[in-house]
């Protein structure tokens, strides 16, 4: 008699909460898409988002091998006269937060049918709005998430009141959501595991003596990518600066730090936005119009190919949680100069960049002033920084290794949850 096989054990089913998800569109969206991809391999996914991906996720999904595991989508979205509140700023922040409440019935009825084992919340990548996976009696785990960072009174925009006012704002509500007792304690407190994308988010959630995990939020599919090694460069120090031309971007940071380097280097930038003007006027009133060149923005594909042209990225943002063009020029070799703050602070390790500790805003540009110096008289430090900048992403930020580190992080909350009695709110 033959000796009876061992039933094979089921894969374990997780709901992804991926309110962006679409591939090949960079931020938020990418992210959504990479992490409920990554996961597919190890469970069976399903992925709550919107319909306005579908087309995008279609797509992407018949032009996949047949041998490829794929998560399952549902497409959900609030009533048809709610959907032009997407179109604003303001208004997409209440269309996403009344996405969250109604989208918990979504998974309450998804639960019914085939119950899952595990919750996880991917996107908005943000700490600060409610999610749908509290409450189901279901593990779950938050994030990665970010947001806490804010900029410092001495680097606030105080010649722009707008802006200005914007980021006071920002700085309160975070002083505020840090506090004992507030939704990010609750939050927190509601979640098997929390993730977080920067020092700053994880800081502040040790002082509320609740445990976090830092794991970035961003990726890249590193084998899709193109790559050219960098040779050593002559004449002036080619810098780059490539993202949104806003205030937060430290943007006028940078071009007082290239005035004050006494070096020729120049400066490129790649984006658009409303700080745009004001970049201009900078420029100009620095005498710096023949070093400083605005191309607008460039389809990602460019921006790829453009970088071998370039030595070295600046980066002065004031609170980036994530920064997907900083991980691209490191991919492509170019050390970074950017701030000790964010998410660039975490992608910038020792050896692959200069990180400028944040302090007054004379302390700050004598930093980036200092750093573009060094970078212009040492063309050595350059290539090999940019080399080890490369090596960092490919072991930190490629999506299938962190797809494995996310693969952990599932079996460890599963373990720990399965010795803990569980109720339903």
């Amino acid at each position: 008699m033959e000796p009876m096989m061992p039933p094979m054990s089921r894969r374990k089913r997780v709901l992804v909460s991926a309110f962006a998800c679409e591939p090949y569109k960079g931020s938020e969206p990418e992210v959504g898409w990479q992490w409920a991809m990554q996961m597919a391999r190890f469970y069976e996914v399903t992925v709550l988002t919107q319909s306005l991906y579908k087309e995008g996720i279609e797509s992407a999904l018949k032009s996949l091998g047949s041998e490829r595991p794929k998560p399952h989508f549902i497409y959900f979205d609030l009533p048809e006269w709610l959907q032009g509140l997407r179109k604003f700023s303001v208004g997409l922040r209440i269309y996403y937060v009344l996405w969250q409440k109604r989208g918990r019935a979504v998974v309450e009825r998804e639960h019914r049918k085939n119950p899952f084992d595990l919750l996880h919340h991917v996107t908005f990548a943000a700490f600060r709005y409610p999610a749908l996976i509290w409450g189901h009696g279901v593990p779950c785990i938050w994030g990665p998430v970010g947001g806490m960072e804010s900029i410092p009174t001495p680097l606030l925009p105080w010649n722009h009141p707008v802006f200005f006012v914007v980021e006071v704002f920002r700085n309160l509500n975070n002083l505020l959501q840090a506090a004992p007792h507030s939704k990010l304690a609750k939050r927190a407190a509601a979640s098997d595991t929390v993730l977080v994308s920067t020092m700053e988010m994880q800081s502040s959630l040790a002082k509320l003596k609740l445990p976090s995990q830092l794991i970035p939020t961003i990726g890249l599919q590193t084998r899709d990518l193109p790559h050219s090694s960098h040779r050593q460069s002559a004449g002036p120090l080619r810098i780059i600066f490539v993202g949104k031309i806003i205030s937060l971007k430290g943007i006028d940071l940078a071009l007082k730090a290239l005035s004050d380097s006494g070096t020729d280097a120049t400066l490129t930038f790649i984006g658009t936005g409303n700080y745009l003007p004001a970049a201009r006027r900078c420029v100009e009133k620095l005498g710096l119009k023949d070093r400083v060149t605005f191309l607008g923005k460039l389809p990602r594909e460019e921006v790829l190919a453009i970088y071998s042209t370039f030595d070295v990225m600046l980066f002065p943002s004031l609170h980036d949680t994530g920064g997907f063009a900083v991980i691209e020029a490191m991919f492509n070799e170019l050390p970074v100069i950017c701030l000790d703050c964010g998410g660039p602070a975490v992608a910038v390790r020792a050896g692959c960049g200069i990180r400028v500790p944040i302090g007054s805003r004379k302390s700050v540009i004598e930093g980036l002033a200092a750093a573009i110096r060094y970078y212009d008289g040492d063309r050595q430090a350059l290539l090999a920084h940019g080399k080890a900048a490369r090596e960092t992403i490919l072991d930190h930020y490629d999506w299938d290794k962190k797809g494995d580190q996310m693969n952990e992080v599932y079996a460890e909350t599963l373990a720990r949850a399965s010795k803990q009695p569980r109720e339903v709110s």
